[in-house]
C-alpha cells in the first residue's frame, strides 16, 4: 500500500507539478490584483471577525491580542475549507483528463492541496509579521506547528479523496460539503476559545479532530498548555479518515471515466 501512496509523487511527479501550477494560475487568471488575493482574503476575514468578536462579544483570549488568537486558528481553517471545497469538484472539473489520460486519479485531489499550501505559506508569513507587530515572543514550541500541520494534511487528504469521489457519483455532495464546512467552522474553536464550551459537552466537542489540531496550533505558537489527549485523538482520527478516504477513492477509481 505504501508504494501506491507514494507513486503519484515519484512516477507522476511531472504531471502532479503541471496540474498544481495550472490550479494556481487558473484561480487568479484575469483578476485585477492577481496573486494578492492570497493575502487579501485572510486579511478581510481577520478584520471582520476581529471587529465582531473582540469589540462586540469580547471573547477572552488569556491576554493574547484577539487578532493574533484568531489568525492562528483562521489560517489553518481557511486552508482546510478552501482545499475541501475545491477538491470536491476536482474530478468533475477535469472530466476530459479522466477520459483521455491514464494516471492515478488521486493526483488531482493532491494537486489541490499542494496549490492551497502555497496560499497557506504566504499567509503564514503575514502571521509572523503580525506576531512581530504585536510583540508576541516566538517560543521553541513553535516548531511543533509543523507536525500539527502534517496531521491536518493527512485529515484533509482523506476527506478530499472521499468527497471528490463521492461528488462524481452524487453531485449533491458539493452542496452538502459547503453546508457541512459552515457548520464545522462553528463547531471548531477558530473564532472563540475552547473555554467557552460548556464543560459537560467538552468531551463530545473534542471528538472533532480539528479541535485538537487548532488548539495545538495555539499551544505551539502562543504558549498555551498542550492538551495531548485531544491531539492524540486528532492523530488517530485523521489517520483513520485518510485510510477510509483512500480506500473509497481507489475502490471507485475504475469507473470514474465511465460516469463523468
Amino acid at each position: 500500500m505504501f508504494n501506491k501512496l507514494i507513486l503519484p509523487f515519484i512516477a507522476y511527479k511531472y504531471l502532479l507539478y503541471q496540474v498544481t501550477t495550472r490550479e494556481i494560475k487558473a484561480r487568479y487568471k484575469q483578476s485585477i490584483v492577481g496573486y494578492a488575493w492570497i493575502l487579501f482574503n485572510p486579511l478581510a476575514q481577520l478584520l471582520v471577525y476581529s471587529f465582531v468578536f473582540s469589540i462586540i462579544f469580547k471573547f477572552p483570549t488569556g491576554g493574547i491580542p484577539y487578532p493574533i488568537f484568531l489568525f492562528v486558528g483562521l489560517l489553518p481553517w481557511t486552508y482546510l475549507q478552501s482545499s475541501l471545497a475545491t477538491s470536491t469538484l476536482v474530478l468533475v472539473d477535469n472530466a476530459n483528463l479522466l477520459k483521455k489520460v491514464n494516471f492515478p486519479r488521486e493526483v488531482l485531489p493532491y494537486s489541490v492541496i499542494l496549490a492551497k499550501s502555497i496560499d497557506l505559506f504566504f499567509s503564514l508569513i503575514l502571521l509572523v509579521a503580525f506576531m512581530i507587530f504585536f510583540q508576541i515572543p516566538f517560543y521553541p514550541t513553535a516548531l511543533l506547528f509543523f507536525p500539527l500541520l502534517l496531521i491536518q494534511i493527512i485529515l484533509m487528504t482523506g476527506l478530499s479523496l472521499f468527497l471528490s469521489a463521492a461528488n462524481l457519483f452524487y453531485r449533491d455532495i458539493q452542496y452538502l460539503t459547503n453546508l457541512a464546512l459552515l457548520m464545522w467552522l462553528y463547531l471548531t474553536p477558530v473564532v472563540y476559545p475552547l473555554s467557552l464550551v460548556p464543560e459537560r459537552y467538552v468531551w463530545l466537542y473534542k471528538l472533532n479532530p480539528m479541535v485538537g489540531i487548532t488548539e495545538g496550533y495555539r499551544s505551539a505558537l502562543l504558549n498555551y498548555p498542550f492538551d495531548w489527549g485531544t491531539i492524540i485523538w486528532s492523530v488517530i482520527s485523521s489517520v483513520v479518515i485518510f485510510i477510509f478516504g483512500y480506500w473509497t477513492f481507489k475502490k471507485g477509481e475504475k469507473v470514474f471515466s465511465d460516469i463523468v
